[in-house]
């Protein structure tokens, strides 16, 4: 299981809310923070299947805030 694999896991899902928030005020913003996120990792020295759980919970953090936000 790669997906929420360490305590860190919860960061990745806050920092998908953030950016998701943040498109809601900047599309720029959120790009930025999406882009950010990719870089950061791409130059993370861990095993593939974990980047990608990362990744996934990334996206659901962006996920949740668009509900989240949409509902409101």
């Amino acid at each position: 299981m790669y997906v929420f694999d360490d305590k860190l896991s919860f960061i990745h899902v806050l920092l998908g809310f953030m950016a998701g928030v943040a498109s809601r005020i900047s599309a720029i913003l959120s790009i930025m923070l999406v882009v950010g996120y990719i870089v950061y990792q791409i130059a993370e020295q861990e095993r593939g299947e974990s980047k990608l759980g990362d990744f996934i919970e990334f996206i659901l953090g962006y996920i949740i805030s668009d509900i989240a936000l949409s509902t409101c």
